[in-house]
C-alpha cells in the first residue's frame, strides 16, 4: 500500500464519511493514523467524535495539545459542528485556550521555509556517447494545502538524481500545526521569488540556470500566479491534481506571458473531478495559446500523486528542460 501520508488520510477519511458513515471513516483513520502528526490525529479525533466515540475523541485531542505539543486554531475548536459534543467536557476551555496561546505566537512569528536538496550526480557528467551532460537545473515545489515541504519531499526527491536541484518552498502561512496553505497566492509568489533571488544571491551558478516549478494541488495556484502576475521566469510547470478556485481566470489570463513559453505538464487522477476541472481546461487554453503542453489523466487515481510518479517526474522535468550535451 502506498504511503499513508496525511493528505491521502484526510482524502480517503472523507470519501469513506461520505460514502459509508463516520464509523467507517473512523474505523479506516485509526489503523492508519500516525499520532506523531498533528494532521492524522486531527482526522481521527474529529471522526472519533463524529461518531460518537466522545471519550475516546477529548482523550485524542487532550494528548495532541498537552503531550505532543501541537495546536490546533481556536475557532475550529469552539465551532466546528464534529466537536460540539467535546465542548462539555472537563478542560476542553482550558485546551481551546492554550491552543490559542500557541496559535497567536505562531501567527506571529510565521517566516517563509526553503529547504534545498543538492543532486546527487555532478553537475557536469559523461554521457554513454562520450560528451559532457550538464545538469544544472533547478525544481522549486510548492505543497498542496494543509501540508509542508516535508510532505512534498519524498515525491519530487527522485529529481535529484538526474542532476535537479530541488528546492522544497514551505509557505509562511500556518494554519495549525505542521500544517500550512497558500490563501493569499500574492504573497506566495512573493516568497517564491525571494527565495529564488536568495538561491542566486548564495551561488552563482545558479545564476542562469533554468527553473521549473512544480507543485501539488493548491500550490497550483501559487506557480500560476508567480509565472502570470508575478513574471516569474520559469521554463516550465509540472501541476499534479492542480487545484483552482476559478480555472476560467487563468485560462483567460495566458496573454501576460508576453512572449515568455514555459513548457506545461500537467497531471490529474482520473478520478479527481476537481483536479481534472482544473487540468482540462488549463491544458487546451494553453495548447490555442501555441504553447507545448501534455496532459496525463491517470485512472485509478484521485486527488492524489500516481503511483509511478517518480517515473512521470523524470520524463516530465527531462521533456520541458532537456539535458544540454
Amino acid at each position: 500500500m502506498k504511503k499513508m501520508t496525511a493528505t491521502r488520510l484526510f482524502n480517503e477519511a472523507l470519501d469513506r464519511r461520505e460514502r459509508y458513515g463516520a464509523e467507517d471513516a473512523y474505523a479506516f483513520a485509526h489503523a492508519y493514523v500516525d499520532r506523531g502528526d498533528a494532521r492524522q490525529v486531527n482526522v481521527l479525533y474529529a471522526l472519533a467524535s463524529a461518531s460518537g466515540r466522545t471519550a475516546e475523541a477529548f482523550s485524542l485531542l487532550h494528548e495532541a495539545v498537552t503531550e505532543r505539543g501541537f495546536w490546533y486554531p481556536s475557532d475550529y475548536l469552539l465551532e466546528d459542528e464534529d466537536l460540539e459534543a467535546l465542548r462539555s467536557f472537563e478542560g476542553f476551555a482550558e485546551l481551546a485556550d492554550l491552543c490559542a496561546r500557541r496559535e497567536e505566537a505562531a501567527l506571529s512569528n510565521a517566516v517563509p521555509g526553503l529547504e534545498v536538496l543538492k543532486p546527487t550526480e555532478p553537475a557536469v557528467s559523461s554521457s554513454g556517447d562520450g560528451t559532457s551532460v550538464s545538469s544544472k537545473r533547478l525544481l522549486l515545489v510548492l505543497h498542496g494545502d494543509q501540508e509542508s515541504g516535508s510532505d512534498a519531499r519524498p515525491f519530487w526527491e527522485s529529481a535529484l538524481q538526474a542532476g535537479w536541484t530541488v528546492g522544497l518552498v514551505r509557505s509562511s502561512q500556518i494554519r495549525f500545526s505542521d500544517a500550512f496553505g497558500w490563501d493569499d497566492i500574492d504573497l506566495g509568489a512573493a516568497e517564491l521569488r525571494e527565495h529564488l533571488e536568495s538561491l542566486r544571491a548564495q551561488e552563482e551558478s545558479q545564476e542562469d540556470v533554468p527553473v521549473v516549478l512544480g507543485a501539488f494541488s493548491a500550490g497550483a495556484e501559487v506557480a500560476l500566479n508567480a509565472v502570470l502576475h508575478d513574471e516569474f521566469p520559469a521554463a516550465g510547470l509540472l501541476l499534479v491534481s492542480p487545484w483552482l478556485a476559478e480555472p476560467e481566470e487563468w485560462t483567460t489570463s495566458l496573454d501576460r506571458l508576453d512572449g515568455r513559453t514555459p513548457r506545461g505538464v500537467l497531471i490529474a487522477g482520473e478520478a479527481d473531478e476537481e483536479g481534472r476541472g482544473s487540468a482540462e481546461p488549463l491544458a487546451q487554453a494553453m495548447q490555442s495559446a501555441g504553447l507545448e503542453c501534455r496532459l496525463d489523466i491517470v485512472s485509478g487515481t484521485g486527488h492524489d500523486y500516481p503511483e509511478d510518479f517518480e517515473r512521470r517526474l523524470n520524463e516530465a522535468l527531462e521533456w520541458i528542460v532537456p539535458a544540454e550535451r
